[in-house]
């Protein structure tokens, strides 16, 4: 087990919004599972937003009565981890919430917890009131991440779990032959092979990992390989600083002094020096230890080789394989075209983002300039107007009769409500200009925005983010559904038996049969499963084939993997897993026998036919045989059949049905499309489709089978390159809708 404190940078005075965070009640958490909560000498239930709104009070209430304020406010926040497949059950979670309250001296205070399981680790976020109920606040020890840790071990021992590294672990006693705690130092658990992997990173790598989506940082990948090649160095026989700083180089690293140590630097393609101190590449890479093996330090003297391997390109490729863009073989070159198009999009869209957050860094300062000149003039004006007013208030007062003191004991209540007034209305507009333009914006909080308005390349950003977070977890491959390269923008696809709801916010199409149960779900590059039945894995494996460009990967059960793989054999789709490749052959033999009598049929009729028209020629020949050699050596032109006459009777029961009013939508809302497709984007196209399929459903037809009919149609006779004007198409008629029904502009 691992315990965190969560600190942040501005103390909050209440409850709200640590008890809101852990519940999930804020307004962009509420797709997110909710948590199983629990109270410790907290009389309240949690089942309901209400019920822990009225916890909130509760703990607002017991800290508002605190005796002694500290700085650090009454909320103490601290997370406990399981390792990986470890689940603790209720009674295990007040245990191990109550052991941590004793150790940090908060037995007796009010606390509530809340359990997340959907990560790879499950772990409880613990509230604690340092507000006792008496009124006296209790102190945080000054230590208490270390006291945290010896409390992750002794819950441990006691409940059965795994043990996770710290400074304090478990050993043996060899004299009562029991497991005992002890501290140790790093060094002493590196000799002991007691350490976690890894190296450690500072809190500002750790948060740039987490901004690039896993790829590594600076600190992490000089740790690896470069390392490892400058300690190889640094250990030949005569090495000197001029050979250390060569065989850096030839990762683009530079290592120079700064302060009492040494650092190492490199720049990326875009200006910025990123930096490292040098001993993070081991002990043997501090300034003592490098000066104690190459003397005092020397600055690299002459030309420097170019690097060959720097951290620019590794964290490009590394960024480009968590994207999921390995280069397969045989790929065809329309896929490669897509491939760079999208890398091309991201490029852009990365540059724009750095280029919109140095405009802001550097419009910030002169807007905030002119704000606070603004505000310091209107304070000055009002400033002059109620010396003003109090002046003319005293004289007039003075005519009235009253005393001074009354006039400027009101004015004061007059002036002092004024500079309120200008105090709130200030302070909102300096709140609205940092939200306008903060000080700095994360990566995926600029992209949220950009795909809120429409930017197609920060959707496939965004999508690509959230597939990355789904792949890292275990269960992953253990979940059923099928995935493929998303080749195109995410839009609705139209199945005849299936409704397609698409969720703006979290770029999904949720895919619901006519029971209205989900059926699957379409992330963009992978397909999940919901239900197994034979109709919708052959939905799913057409959506998947039209999607992914008629190749596709399986994961799941083997029984799912399996029946899947020969659905996709059956419907022509290609599998993409290696150890799926027997069973297609397989299948695709089956298939093969079971079109064996068929086959054999066709031949025996075509021979019979065979027969039967060398008969008729032998007959022909001796009806010839009087005729010029000549002319009997051609063969006879096959008479021409004539056709079928056409049954003048059934001609009006046709055109009955070409006239029918579900055909004439049909063919009404195929020439909208028509028109929109070959150019004409007014309005008259999109208001033809939706008064035309308004019409036929108001008459009794059914919507969706309307458009699966026309989308079928428009595709078999333009073809599927058609695909996107469709969907922008599909998506006017939405926003044509929305304002008919004045839900938008």
């Amino acid at each position: 087990m691992l315990a965190k404190v969560i600190t942040r940078k501005a103390v909050s005075r209440g409850f709200g919004e640590a008890v809101r965070y852990i519940a999930r009640d804020n307004a962009d958490q509420l797709d997110e599972p909710r948590p199983e909560m629990g109270t410790l000498q907290l009389d309240c239930p949690l089942d309901t937003p209400e019920d822990r709104q009225t916890a909130i009070d509760i703990l607002d209430a017991t800290a508002a009565a605190a005796r002694n304020k500290t700085a650090r406010g009454p909320v103490y926040h601290v997370t406990l981890a399981w390792q990986e497949a470890e689940h603790p059950e209720r009674p295990q979670i007040d245990a191990a919430c109550a052991h941590v309250m004793q150790t940090l001296g908060f037995a007796g205070h009010e606390a509530l917890w809340a359990l997340h399981r959907d990560t790879d680790h499950d772990h409880v976020h613990l509230i604690v009131n340092r507000v006792h109920a008496d009124g006296h606040t209790a102190k945080v020890p000054r230590y208490d991440w270390l006291l945290l840790d010896k409390a992750m071990r002794e819950i441990e021992l006691a409940q059965g779990w795994r043990h996770s590294p710290g400074p304090y672990v478990v050993v043996q006693d060899q004299d009562q032959d029991k497991p005992v705690i002890a501290k140790m130092s790093r060094a002493e658990r590196a000799k002991r092979g007691r350490l976690e992997d890894g190296p450690r990173l500072s809190n500002a790598a750790k948060a740039a990992e987490h901004r690039n989506a896993g790829a590594p940082s600076f600190q992490g990948w000089l740790s690896g390989e470069p390392a490892q090649a400058l300690r190889v160095a640094v250990q030949q026989p005569g090495a000197t600083w001029q050979s250390l700083h060569r065989a850096a180089a030839g990762y683009g690293v530079s290592i120079t002094p700064k302060g009492s140590g040494l650092v190492a630097t490199t720049t990326l393609d875009d200006g910025r020096v990123l930096a490292a101190k040098a001993s993070q590449m081991g002990r043997w890479a501090s300034k003592s230890a490098l000066e104690n093996a190459l003397g005092p330090y020397v600055p690299p003297r002459g030309p420097m080789p170019e690097p060959t391997v720097a951290y620019a390109a590794a964290l490009d490729g590394q960024r480009a394989s968590l994207r999921g863009e390995p280069q397969h073989v045989g790929i065809d070159p329309e896929r490669q075209r897509r491939r760079a198009e999208r890398a091309q999009a991201r490029t852009l869209l990365a540059k724009r983002f750095k280029a919109e957050q140095q405009a802001s860094r550097m419009r910030r300062p002169a807007l905030r300039k002119a704000l606070t000149e603004r505000h310091r003039a209107e304070r000055q004006m009002l400033t002059a107007e109620l010396r003003q007013m109090r002046a003319t208030a005293i004289a007039e007062h003075k005519r009235d009769g009253l005393l001074p003191q009354v006039a400027i004991s009101y004015q004061a209540w007059m002036a002092a409500g004024r500079r309120e007034a200008l105090q709130k209305q200030q302070a909102a507009e300096r709140r609205a200009l940092t939200a306008k333009i903060p000080r700095s914006e994360v990566w995926r909080t600029w992209l949220d925005k950009q795909a809120e308005q429409g930017d197609e390349a920060a959707k496939a950003a965004l999508r690509g983010i959230r597939y990355r977070e789904q792949r890292k977890s275990k269960k992953y491959q253990q979940q059923d559904g099928i995935e493929g390269e998303d080749l195109d923008p995410l839009r609705k696809l139209t199945v005849a038996a299936l409704d397609a709801q698409i969720d703006p916010k979290r770029q999904l199409v949720i895919y619901r049969g006519q029971d209205g149960q989900e059926k699957f779900t379409d992330t963009g590059p992978r397909i999940v499963m919901h239900d197994k039945a034979a109709d919708s894995l052959e939905a799913a494996l057409r959506i998947a084939s039209q999607k992914y460009g008629g190749q596709v990967d399986i994961t799941g059960s083997s029984e799912f993997r399996e029946r899947a793989a020969r659905q996709a054999v059956r419907l022509g789709i290609k599998v993409a897993n290696a150890d799926l490749q027997a069973i297609v052959v397989d299948e695709q033999a089956r298939m093969q026998q079971q079109r064996a009598p068929t086959r054999a049929t066709k031949e025996s009729r075509d021979t019979d036919q065979t027969h039967e028209r060398k008969h008729a020629e032998s007959r022909s020949s001796e009806k010839t045989s009087g005729i010029s050699p000549e002319l009997g050596d051609k063969p006879a032109p096959a008479p021409r059949q004539a056709a079928p006459a056409l049954d003048r009777a059934a001609m009006p029961k046709i055109q009955a049905l070409r006239d029918t009013p579900r055909e004439q939508a049909i063919q009404t809302m195929e020439q909208a499309i028509g028109r929109w497709l070959d150019g004409d984007r007014s309005s008259g196209p999109v208001k033809a489709f939706i008064a035309a399929h308004d019409r036929a459903t108001r008459q009794g037809g059914n919507g969706r089978a309307l458009l699966a009919d026309v989308v079928d149609r428009v595709f078999t006779r333009r073809g599927d390159g058609v695909a996107a004007d469709l969907s922008g198409f599909m998506s006017t008629i939405e926003r044509q809708r929305k304002r008919e029904q004045g839900m938008g502009r």
